[in-house]
């Protein structure tokens, strides 16, 4: 008779822990602030460059420097523990700074993307109650409308050459005048660190429910809601990244390409490195047609950005027979990446002497950007990678705490040292996503839909929202379709999202759009034909695509995700 295998559970048998050195299992958090561990990290250290803002090289000593001489600066202004501030910026030296002062004197900061209306930055301001707001110069107009009807006292503002030396700063100061006419309120950041002499740069006693950012997500119910991240989820993803030894080493470089207000950007893109004393080259706003330049001018050898970064730097003629062997570990987050753009990018990083495969990691803003992780050796195609060390990731039955045998396709769902302390005032939606089961374990229920494999590496199929149920109860992840469409030589991109069907009064059906390259000489009936024939080989019937609708490209959200959302909405009968 067959012997009946007993189902493999992953919190219980771990298997992705075989993987890393025992060293790195069960660390304890660090039991300080962030703004403590960076200085912890990098003691003896501090001669090394720790930040490139252009022709400023500046070294962990001046950085530390520069961070305590804006706590004192808070203090002198006003700020006290408990205060939130509101931040719309692009990344910067002092916008870094802000971070770390905030965090030694118990203050928080409110991270706002620029790009909102005035009414959206007067909401997130007003939510939080802020009386002091920080903006670059360039958002001050959208800003100082936006400060009305707000508790705002004070606007700090600053300019994108606060950093900037010699004869650069002169030319950047001369080509962009300041012509904005600022209220009585607004404090230069020349003014603002003038005020601070004096005042006391003692951090305060270290407090473990401290919130050190606010960000803001729609999470998994769509509505917006700002995430609190404390110092222990920042300092626990880096120090568990630290776990990746063979791929960190001091002084390496990483260009800083995400925005600041998002997690990814500001955990994996500047504390991360700065705890592992790797130097961040920061580039305030990326011009995706720049990439290229920027990492062959650059060399680093890290980078955390979105699928259509590697694509677009895949694609770049300015790379060709470039040398890449500096490159070690460019990580792609934020959104998953089709099997055939996966195998794009890594021909490119191949054949041009990279030592590695595209690294690749998950998680969500809750867990402070990152649970798995995929780099060095530690890769496998299609995978978003193997939990962090200090990280538990298993597979429930969706909306419940049912927990799913490895193997078995599910909920994702995340417990460990990183997760968010909660969303700000919102005590019904943060029970929605963190949950305390039966085994007395916190989780965050993701959203998203993936197995584990046996040996612990994390697959992801796409978000419960994407998920397309058939009038018969069928589901089909897009992602199974996109793994198809994206192998076929003609395809530089492709998205496939859900349609009505117009045989039955309920259900959906997969409709497929797809992104041609742009040398491809073939009719699009053909290439249709051909798509037809490939899924009809690899997908059950049930799940085939009922259109394909070539466009020029995909349309993307502000931080560089696919906006699903605005594809579904073009949608029309005639396209299926």
């Amino acid at each position: 008779m067959p012997v009946t295998q007993e189902p493999v559970y992953a919190s219980k048998a771990m298997p992705w822990l075989a993987s890393y050195d025992p060293k790195y299992r069960d660390m304890p958090a660090p039991n300080c602030s962030a703004f403590d561990y960076i200085c912890r990290q990098n003691k003896g250290h501090l001669a090394e460059c720790a930040l490139m803002y252009y022709n400023n090289h500046i070294t962990y000593a001046t950085l530390f420097v520069n961070v305590k001489k804006t706590a004192a600066a808070l203090r002198a202004a006003g700020v006290a523990k408990g205060d939130i501030l509101t931040a719309v910026s692009v990344m910067t030296p002092e916008l870094i700074y802000l971070f770390y002062a905030c965090d030694m004197v118990g203050a928080t900061l409110n991270l706002v993307d620029p790009r909102y209306s005035p009414e959206g930055i007067n909401e997130y301001i007003r939510e939080v109650d802020s009386r002091m707001l920080i903006c670059m110069n360039l958002f001050y107009d959208k800003c100082h409308q936006a400060v009305r009807r707000t508790r705002v006292e004070k606007v700090l503002v600053f300019s994108p050459a606060e950093s900037l030396k010699g004869a650069m700063k002169l030319a950047y100061t001369a080509a962009n005048p300041d012509r904005n006419r600022y209220a009585s309120n607004v404090i230069t950041w020349k003014q603002f660190m003038a005020a601070g002499q004096g005042a006391s740069t003692a951090s305060e006693p270290y407090d473990p429910d401290h919130t050190a950012v606010i960000v803001h997500t729609g999470g998994t119910t769509g509505s917006p809601k700002g995430v609190q991240l404390g110092d222990a989820a920042f300092n626990a993803l880096a120090q568990q990244f630290a776990a990746y030894e063979v791929v960190f080493q001091r002084q390496q470089k990483l260009l800083n390409i995400m925005p600041p207000f998002i997690a990814y950007g500001y955990a994996c893109g500047i504390h991360l490195p700065l705890s592992l004393g790797i130097t961040v080259v920061i580039v305030p706003n990326l011009d995706p047609a720049e990439l290229g330049k920027l990492v062959l001018k650059y060399k680093p050898a890290h980078m955390f950005g979105v699928p259509a970064h590697y694509q677009v730097l895949a694609a770049d003629p300015h790379m060709k027979k470039k040398d890449l062997s500096f490159v070690l570990n460019f990580c792609c987050g934020g959104d998953a990446i089709s099997l055939g753009a996966e195998k794009t990018v890594n021909d490119f990083l191949s054949s041009h002497g990279a030592r590695y495969a595209l690294a690749k990691g998950y998680g969500m803003t809750e867990v402070c950007s990152a649970a798995t992780a995929a780099a060095g050796t530690r890769n496998k195609p299609g995978s978003v990678g193997l939990p962090l060390p200090g990280t538990m990731v298993s597979i429930f039955e969706p909306g419940t705490e049912t927990e799913l045998p490895i193997g078995q396709r599910g909920e994702i769902c995340i417990s460990g040292p990183s997760m968010m302390q909660g969303y700000y005032d919102k005590p019904d939606e943060t029970a929605i996503i963190m949950r305390r089961h039966a085994d007395g374990r916190v989780w965050i229920h993701s959203g998203d839909i993936g197995y584990m494999d046996q040996d612990g590496y994390v697959f992801l199929d796409s978000r419960i929202k994407r998920m397309i149920i058939r009038h018969d109860g069928f589901k089909i992840f897009p992602s199974m379709i996109e793994n198809v469409i994206s192998t076929h030589p003609a395809v530089s991109g492709c998205s496939v999202v859900g349609c009505t069907d117009k045989d039955h009064v309920q259900g959906r059906l997969p409709l497929a759009y797809v992104v041609l390259n742009p040398n491809c000489q073939k009719k699009k009936r053909q290439i249709v034909r051909e798509l037809r024939a490939m899924c009809a080989d690899e997908l059950p019937e049930y799940v085939l695509p009922v259109g394909y609708k070539f466009i020029d490209k995909l349309p993307l959200t502000p931080v560089g995700k696919v906006d699903y959302i605005e594809l579904e909405n073009q949608v029309t009968p005639q396209d299926y």
